[in-house]
């Protein structure tokens, strides 16, 4: 029988990866008050579950008073042990403490287990600490297993999600021609009263109603939604649904990003792309919406957008929102992106504003412009744009 002992902490990408390498029959998880306090076992048994491997009857969950002890962590570490002193075992060293990583380093070399080790900037591979050998996990971490071990769940459907995104496929060329013409300005124009009407029951578009930059952006907007008129933006009309009225009152520009994302995934080295994502921790009714979702580097990655002109939030504000909405999750591989048509990120230069600037690169967020927009719009047929853009490399992954 192989057993897998792992030390729990907030990060549990590394011990999530290391059940779905070794896959044992038994899991010993070794839990601090701080982290029972947290639910931090029960939120990584289900993580796991949510990957396909269930270990509900096949664990055991040791408790340690004083994480800062050695002598209480080998008490705790000879407890698992003797429960199953013949099994072959394996440590993952990586969670913990210093005093929880070093006795388990050295009971285990004691009695002739395997200890592992992952390092942060590379969490897919397994160290041997006890010898040179390293070894590579396959399993792609989901977005779904990467929020609940944070106690955290997806609040929509997968139904309802498979829809948003089948829709924007079909509407995703008429996003990219938006893209390309990418300015602050509104398409669709419509009262503040009017707008929250249009989203929940749709709209019949009155001619003059569509501001449209180009004959091409009006010619992918009325084919897309089936349209009446002579091609000019001025004289399109028509009825349009719900979902019709969101993507032109903004939803086009995440539409685009989703669609390239999702289009060039494996050049860019991300997965799992999703579509408003809408996340809240279980057990809370409160929840966040993520335009724009994906996994890269074992990390979650999280886009904003905002199209039109942003002239109600002069100050650029939405970067504290963006910042309180990835905080929550405590991670140190969690990314976040603001893509906005708006001016109100720009100076007279036309360049971000320092202020903007500063806040962004202390928040971890990387500010994506009008121009950049229109930029890897023109370049869609290539990953190498987005790639420069987003992830600040020019190689391939």
């Amino acid at each position: 029988m192989k057993v897998l002992l792992c030390l729990l902490s907030e990060q549990h990408v590394p011990n999530l990866l290391s059940v779905h390498h070794f896959r044992p029959d038994r899991l010993v998880l070794v839990e601090t008050v701080a982290m029972h306090k947290r639910g931090t076992a029960a939120n990584f048994l289900h993580a796991l579950k949510l990957g396909g491997l269930d270990y509900e009857d096949r664990c055991d969950i040791e408790s340690l008073d004083a994480e800062d002890n050695l002598d209480a962590v080998r008490t705790v570490l000879r407890r698992a042990f003797g429960n199953h002193p013949s099994a072959e075992w394996i440590a993952n060293a990586t969670g913990g403490t210093k005093p929880m990583s070093i006795a388990t380093f050295e009971f285990f070399k004691a009695t002739a287990g395997r200890v592992v080790y992952t390092n942060f900037a590379r969490p897919n591979v397994l160290l041997g600490l006890d010898s040179n050998v390293e070894e590579t996990c396959d399993h792609k971490l989901s977005m779904n297993e990467f929020l609940a071990g944070y106690g955290f769940e997806s609040r929509k459907s997968e139904d309802n999600m498979r829809n948003a995104e089948d829709r924007a496929r079909r509407w995703a060329r008429c996003a990219c021609v938006i893209a390309k013409h990418a300015s602050p300005q509104d398409i669709l124009l419509l009262s503040d009263a009017d707008r929250g009407i249009a989203r929940r029951k749709g709209w019949q578009i009155q001619p003059g109603q569509l501001k449209l930059d180009s004959p091409d952006v009006a010619s992918a907007v009325r084919d897309a939604f089936l349209l009446q008129g002579n091609g000019t933006g001025e004289s399109l009309h028509g009825s349009i649904d719900k979902y019709a009225v969101e993507f032109l009152t903004g939803g086009w520009l995440e539409v685009f990003l989703w669609e390239l994302l999702s289009r060039h995934s494996d050049a860019l080295g991300v997965w799992d792309v999703r579509l408003g994502f809408e996340v809240g921790r279980r057990g809370d009714s409160s929840g966040n919406d993520f335009d724009v979702a994906f996994m890269r580097d074992y990390g979650l990655a999280m886009v904003e957008c905002k199209s039109g002109s942003q002239d109600h939030d002069p100050g650029s504000d939405i970067l504290y929102k963006v910042e309180a909405v990835t905080r929550q999750f405590r991670a140190l591989r969690v990314r976040s992106y603001l893509a906005t048509t708006g001016d109100n990120v720009l100076d007279v230069s036309r360049e971000i504003k320092a202020s903007v600037r500063n806040r962004a690169s202390i928040y971890n967020c990387r500010v994506v412009t009008a121009a950049e927009i229109k930029q890897i719009a023109t370049g869609g047929d290539s990953p190498d744009s987005i790639r420069k853009l987003f992830f600040n490399v020019t190689e391939p992954a």
